[in-house]
């Protein structure tokens, strides 16, 4: 049965491919939604996330089926819609669905593997939402090597204001960092040579109360240009040799909590969806 349904999952993407939508749509699902640069609030590129200017309830209704970007109709970037109960692995970049990970006025465009991420955006991507003033740069997430001292392991990520307005992040100081866990899988440590993990984020998280809540008092204004740096301490088990690993710390922001009309606080906007660091350091 699975098989079936994954088989017919991909001919459908094949034959609605065939169609292409008037020169003047540039986003369309299923071929038979379809988006205009009017429809069109930006294009995030640091998370991949499109948003609409309005609500479209009609999009929690989709299971499955594909989407593209079209640039004076010749595609630039497809995918599919991914129910997250099938268990294949998609090979093209993916909305995830049932449920979606953001409220019905944005969608955000993933891949699988987190290494493929780059793939979503290329040259032509990037151009259709730069020549339709819709690119905005989000945020961008430098960090430095985890350092050693005694039983403690700290490592201290800065996130940058890339984008030309106001954006409104998770902050741990705020949220404290129990808080700050239940967003993110925090830092790992990989042996570079053979991908096996040394080291798994070990602070317990704390669930909000409600689950599907947020607060103001847990996020950090950053202007445009604006850098600041959050230290995460750890106490590991066994503490990682010296050596060469591969870091990776998936910095989160608000996602599914937050509603179009909540989207932005006076000219600031709170930043949704996730950016991934991922690099190879020495430790000490």
């Amino acid at each position: 049965m699975k098989n079936t349904l994954i088989a017919g999952m991909a001919a459908f993407v094949i034959l609605s491919s065939c169609e292409k939508p008037g020169r003047d749509v540039i986003f369309a699902i299923n071929n038979n939604l379809e988006f205009k640069i009017d429809d069109i609030s930006l294009y995030d590129s640091s998370a991949h996330v499109l948003y609409l200017k309005r609500s479209h309830s009609e999009l929690n209704d989709i299971e499955s089926g594909s989407f593209a970007f079209y640039d004076r109709g010749e595609q630039v970037l497809s995918g599919s819609f991914w129910p997250l109960y099938l268990s294949s692995m998609p090979s093209s970049p993916v909305i995830m669905s049932c449920p979606l990970f953001l409220q019905p006025f944005a969608l955000r465009i993933d891949t699988w593997l987190p290494s493929d991420r780059s793939l979503i955006n290329n040259d032509r991507m990037t151009g259709l939402m730069s020549r339709n003033g819709l690119l905005h740069s989000g945020l961008a997430v430098t960090a430095a090597a985890p350092v050693i001292s005694g039983a403690e392991m700290s490592f201290a990520l800065t996130v940058t204001n890339m984008d030309e307005s106001g954006l409104l992040i998770l902050d741990p100081g705020k949220t404290g960092p129990g808080l700050f866990r239940y967003f993110t899988n925090g830092l790992h440590l990989y042996d570079p040579d053979n991908g096996s993990e040394v080291f798994a984020d070990n602070i317990p998280h704390v669930a909000p109360d409600p689950w599907n809540s947020w607060r103001m008092e847990w996020l950090t204004k950053l202007d445009p240009g604006e850098s600041k740096t959050f230290t995460f301490t750890y106490s590991p088990g066994t503490m990682p040799a010296s050596g060469k690993y591969k870091v990776v710390f998936d910095f989160p922001g608000l996602s599914y909590q937050v509603s179009a009309d909540d989207l932005y606080q006076g000219e600031s906007r709170i930043w949704l969806g996730d950016i991934l660091f991922s690099q190879k350091m020495t430790i000490l």
